[in-house]
């Protein structure tokens, strides 16, 4: 699978297009985590970043952990210019990100985080 390409010219036909999201997307939660809303926003956050090594916007994706269990999911990404390797942590708990994967997945979606739904630090 190759994140950079879409197979449909509009967001809104990408089936990892949630376009349901919220002013929460990309806010912290308190613990840390980057809010996320579906997978296309999770790829589109990373390739935003800047490496911390040379400050470049060249930042891409190499592997995906799913951390479902914990309400989460982790992008390790690469600088293209430096090499530099970066984590970014999700937090795919919330009910916006759950309610697009149900219905994503109809009959195959199960729950999997037991604890309460994270959300966003106050500012």
């Amino acid at each position: 699978m190759f994140f950079k390409q879409r197979s449909h010219k509009s967001k809104q036909h990408d089936p990892g297009y949630n376009a349901n999201r919220t002013d929460d997307l990309y806010a912290l939660t308190t613990d840390g985590y980057i809010i996320a809303q579906d997978v296309v926003c999770q790829n589109e956050y990373v390739l935003s970043q800047r490496c911390p090594n040379c400050q470049q916007q060249t930042m891409t994706v190499m592997a995906k952990l799913n951390r479902s269990f914990q309400g989460l999911n982790e992008l390790v990404a690469i600088c293209t210019n430096c090499h530099e390797r970066s984590s970014y942590i999700f937090d795919i708990s919330n009910a916006v990100y759950q309610n697009w994967l149900a219905e994503q997945m109809g009959d195959l979606y199960t729950h999997i985080y037991e604890g309460a739904p994270r959300v966003a630090a106050p500012e």
